[in-house]
């Protein structure tokens, strides 16, 4: 009796250990830092026109179909920069936008984006986030109206 258990175990474990490891179909991708087209400036405003570069070369994302705009403070989602669907093809490597934040989300001070791509047979199963960076508020911005 105590050959048969074992026989079973020994069985059981070359099962367990000849099972294909999943790939994780979201690793080898990185997204870089938010930049401004044309003139570089050490902070962003609402309204500049800005790109953000990923590589995807080594992963399998085949498209980038969405980028959001995150607090850095909370982490709380606050405005979608773009979205496209499928996206935009990953091998593009970059997406060019306005950046649009909405007046009374201008006072967060540090923001980020989280990247959203799809790998094969998937939607927006991989997501990556930029380096934080700050915002400048709308100078002339009636911010009273946000007390609301």
């Amino acid at each position: 009796m105590r050959n048969f258990v074992a026989c079973i175990l020994l069985a059981l474990g070359a099962q367990v250990s000849a099972a294909p490891i999943a790939k994780n179909q979201c690793n080898n991708w990185s997204v870089s830092s938010l930049q401004h087209i044309g003139e570089q400036r050490a902070t962003f405003a609402s309204n500049d026109q800005v790109t953000l570069k990923w590589d995807a070369h080594d992963s399998d994302v085949e498209f980038i179909s969405t980028v959001a705009l995150f607090s850095a403070n909370n982490n709380e989602f606050l405005h979608t920069q773009y979205r496209s669907y499928p996206g935009v093809n990953a091998a593009n490597g970059e997406v060019s936008f306005t950046l649009t934040v909405p007046l009374c989300l201008q006072r967060e001070g540090e923001y980020y984006l989280e990247v959203y791509g799809s790998t094969p047979g998937a939607d927006s199963d991989c997501s990556l986030q930029t380096v934080p960076f700050e915002l400048t508020p709308d100078p002339t911005g009636d911010f009273s109206i946000c007390d609301l």
